[in-house]
């Protein structure tokens, strides 16, 4: 296996984990938290897409939390815990 693939997953993973906490703690700054949202729907996209994980139907345009979270799980059973493991 190419050992920059491993790199890219790492460190995919940490940016998902980081923009994770990030949007689990209390914010004032709405405009932070959409840029954060955001930024971590593009990330799961991409993690989807780098392990062969099928996107919720509709989840490329506008994600729900309803698709956030089936993203996650499905991440999370293919090798990528985008919560951390606590």
């Amino acid at each position: 296996m190419d050992p920059g693939a491993d790199e890219k997953r790492d460190r995919l993973a940490e940016r998902l984990q980081d923009l994770r906490r990030r949007l689990d703690a209390p914010s004032d700054d709405q405009d932070a938290f959409e840029l954060d949202l955001y930024s971590y729907d593009e990330s799961l996209i991409v993690a989807a897409d780098l392990f062969d994980v099928e996107v919720p139907k509709g989840a490329r345009g506008e994600m729900s939390a309803e698709q956030r979270t089936v993203l996650e799980e499905r991440l999370a059973a293919a090798g990528m815990d985008v919560r951390g493991g606590d």
